[in-house]
């Protein structure tokens, strides 16, 4: 598939996906659970509504996606990771910030990536990486701040940080593309469940860790693996940080 295609695909999903989950947003149906996704999360009425859309576009192609509601579909060589709506607290509650993620590769793995979309579905805002990362068709490019005394989105803080302003939005997708126009300074998600393993799945942020990447973040898992060998998989898990290159080594060391 041409980068051109998978740029023309996604902008349809999302411009449709838009008008259907803003008919809904912050209305009493938009947040009833309708089923069980394969993530193991209730899927509301407006994830449904979402990835039915996404689903029924993607379909017309020779593509395996992974989706968060409906697990893997279909098995094409170019893979595609699809959040249909990352935020779907903020926008069952109608808070205007809320956005959809896709990403396609040409391997299982996260190193095979070749675009990355990310659209801010409340604002219109889009965000895209062929290899270089644009936000509505401009370059864009991380902070060169090398000062830990920085504008953090972190999930959640643990103990005092140093940093100057920390705020949590609640779509990582998006929160991650904000780094990358520098907007924040770095993402940080140090969450844990039960088992030890991150919250952070393939469909959340492989979209936005690609653009991010292009636009000259340095990410580092903070287990310690490498994160382009992760898999395209439902079980994959991760915990992060995402920063400009200048401040990267000096937030691991405070991390």
């Amino acid at each position: 598939m041409k980068v051109s295609e998978a740029l023309e695909i996604s902008r349809k999903i999302a411009e449709d996906v838009e008008k259907a989950v803003n008919r809904i947003a912050g209305s009493r149906e938009a947040g009833v659970t309708v089923a069980m996704g394969k993530d193991g999360t209730p899927t509301k009425k407006i994830d449904r509504i979402a990835e039915d859309i996404a689903l029924k576009i993607l379909r017309e192609h020779d593509l395996k996606i992974i989706t968060e509601e409906s697990g893997v579909v279909g098995d094409g060589e170019t893979i595609v990771a699809l959040d249909p709506l990352d935020g779907t607290f903020n926008a069952s509650r109608g808070i205007p910030f809320y956005s959809i993620a896709l990403c396609f590769s040409k391997t299982e793995a996260l190193g095979g990536m070749f675009f990355a979309y990310v659209r801010d579905l409340a604002s219109g805002t889009e965000y895209h990486s062929d290899g270089k990362s644009y936000r509505n068709g401009e370059r864009i490019k991380v902070s060169e701040t090398d000062d830990v005394r920085c504008n953090a989105i972190i999930y959640y803080p643990d103990r005092i940080y140093p940093f100057r302003r920390i705020r949590v939005f609640g779509s990582s997708a998006l929160e991650i593309c904000m780094v990358a126009d520098g907007t924040f300074d770095c993402f940080i998600d140090i969450r844990k469940d039960c088992n030890g393993r991150g919250y952070l799945r393939v469909f959340d942020i492989s979209a936005s860790l690609f653009i991010a990447r292009n636009a000259g973040a340095e990410i580092s898992s903070l287990d310690g693996d490498d994160l382009w060998k992760k898999r395209f998989t439902m079980d994959e898990r991760f915990r992060i940080l995402v920063s400009g290159k200048n401040l990267h080594e000096k937030l691991l060391d405070v991390l």
